[in-house]
């Protein structure tokens, strides 16, 4: 099945994120680009910001930045983040974008397999880095934001004390240059870097600006840094919460509350399962976010119940947007939550959950699911009209293949001519208007001895029994002879006897509306293991374990 808009060469900004900075400061030199909430919040005007970026390229250049330099970049946000990615690009180096939500041990591996020259960060990340052994051998070029404890290198303050800003005419780089190196998160196996060109950028920009989420001057909160720059790149304000970045999930949402309302922010930008956190807090207290417009999720589907809550706590003129895509080709898809809603139904019986139509210039086929690689492209494998299938996706933000790990790319990409077609590693469906649905991971389908079970086909059946916070599908078994579980975590707070009636609830719905799953076993867990960043993303094959143990000793 293939559905989209025309495929085609970005129309987007220019190809110099920070010489679009500049051209911006004509139009906009006294609006504030960035702002810090706090108990004192600071403001950056445009003006201020392109010449904190000129002197701090000045300064970066000094210490042996180059062109196509990778430069590992380790600093939260509120302590100068956007102004050292600007500069970083300004000199054309690479920044290298790694989360360090992945753990010690994942982030070693990053960063051994890009061998960065240079790693700037704050004094924790460079005590990270000796004693961790995060790029020890490779970074020629270290450069410490905030004091110099007991290591090697330069502070960036020193730095630009002793260097003059830059000249502003510099060259701008050719769309094909390396612009950044991302790592996904790994929740389907290791860590994998993902190369951008500046084409590539311009290609997600140009897809996000039909989207209206980033408009001049209007102030955006955002907990995913890249969206940040992004508010940069379309003249918006970026307001930085109090986040954590390696656990933004555990932001407090009263203080959230609090900037929005201070800052009178109009575009927000959370995960799913931080909106979750947000939505019942403002349920809870009757708040409702006056000055916000536009609302944005990403990372995970948005779930039915959490867009209602959400919804609640917002105005009625205000959207809210959940966007599909992945690190590799992003954006794809984005579907609003009234006609979230309107498909909530379909959702409740199975058919998964809708991402909306494709964007415009984003092309989507579905191809039958397998785990082999596909080299090339043949007409023979798409599903029939309306079948389920995995996704796969061409569109100009296709990355390059992935950094030196040359199976991982083979399995992720099928060549079709001048096209590449990126396997998204999700399975769904197209239906007779053209919209995308999920229907969950391919990695995590239950593959019983009567066919195959996906998760985001089962699971939101549950989301409207009372006491259920989430479930989780998992097979125990070997595949094709597995034993579907579903793995239920009561609302926080449900006593002993009423997570008993709980099961007996959640059977009785598996029997009525999903009889041919076979639903045998429900497990009752108290606490789901997440992703520590993505909430939303739950560790099913940890839960499979869990739950052949428990089947185990009951025999």
């Amino acid at each position: 099945m293939v559905t989209g808009g025309r495929e085609g060469e970005a129309m987007g900004p220019a190809t110099g994120i920070s010489a679009l900075v500049q051209g911006l400061v004509r139009d906009h030199s006294d609006v504030a680009a960035c702002v810090v909430p706090g108990q004192e919040p600071t403001s950056t005007t445009y003006a201020q910001l392109l010449e904190e970026v000129d002197h701090t390229a000045a300064a970066l250049e000094r210490a042996g930045l180059r062109p196509g330099t990778r430069t590992v970049l380790l600093v939260p946000p509120r302590q100068g983040l956007l102004p050292l990615v600007l500069a970083v690009l300004r000199l054309r180096a690479v920044p290298v974008v790694v989360d360090p939500g992945l753990g010690p041990g994942a982030v070693r591996t990053c960063l051994r397999e890009v061998a960065p020259e240079a790693f700037i960060g704050i004094p924790q990340a460079q005590a990270a880095r000796l004693v961790l052994g995060w790029a020890r051998a490779d970074a020629r070029i270290v450069v410490t934001v905030g004091p110099r404890r007991f290591w090697f290198g330069r502070t960036l303050h020193r730095l630009r004390a002793a260097t003059p800003a830059m000249d502003r005419d510099r060259p701008l780089p050719a769309p094909d240059e390396p612009a950044v190196i991302a790592y996904t998160s790994g929740s389907t196996g290791a860590p994998k870097g993902v190369p951008l060109r500046y084409r590539h950028l311009a290609a997600q920009f140009d897809l996000l600006s039909p989207l209206r989420v980033w408009r001049p001057a209007a102030p955006v909160m955002s907990t995913f840094p890249p969206f940040m720059v992004a508010c940069l790149a379309f003249g918006a304000t970026a307001v930085i919460p109090d986040v954590d970045p390696r656990r933004p999930l555990r932001a407090d949402p009263a203080r959230l509350v609090r900037d929005v309302r201070r800052h009178r922010v109009a575009g927000l930008f959370a995960p799913p399962a931080l909106l979750d956190r947000l939505s019942r807090h403002c349920a809870a207290r009757r708040v409702v976010l006056e000055s916000v417009t536009d609302v944005v999720t990403a990372g995970a589907p948005l779930p039915l119940a959490v867009s209602e809550r959400m919804r609640g706590c917002l105005t009625e003129r205000a959207r809210l947007l959940s966007v599909y895509g992945a690190t590799e080709c992003m954006p794809v898809a984005a579907i609003e939550a009234r006609e979230l809603a309107e498909t909530g139904q379909a959702t409740a019986h199975g058919a998964g959950t809708c991402l909306g139509v494709p964007l415009p210039g984003v092309l989507v086929r579905i191809i039958g699911v397998g785990d082999d690689p596909v080299d090339e492209w043949s007409d023979g494998l798409e599903v029939p009209p309306g079948a389920i299938g995995e996704i796969t996706v061409a569109s100009p933000a296709v990355s390059d293949p992935y950094l030196d790990r040359p199976d991982a790319t083979r399995l992720a990409r099928i060549s079709d001519g001048d096209r590449v077609w990126h396997r998204m590693g999700d399975v769904g469906r197209v239906d007779e208007q053209g919209r995308l649905w999920f229907a969950g991971r391919k990695c995590e389908r239950v593959r019983t001895g009567h066919g195959e079970l996906y998760t985001d086909q089962v699971e939101p059946v549950f989301a409207a029994v009372a006491g259920v916070r989430r479930t989780a599908l998992v097979g125990v078994g070997p595949a094709g002879a597995q034993r579907p579980v579903l793995v239920v975590e009561p609302e926080p707070g449900l006593g002993r006897r009423r997570r008993t009636g709980l099961v007996h609830a959640v059977l009785e719905v598996a029997g009525e509306r999903l009889p041919a799953a076979g639903i045998t076993d429900v497990l009752p867990h108290r606490s789901f293991p997440v992703d520590v960043r993505h909430n939303s993303k739950i560790r099913r094959h940890v839960l499979a374990a869990w739950a052949a143990r428990r089947l185990g000793r009951r025999g």
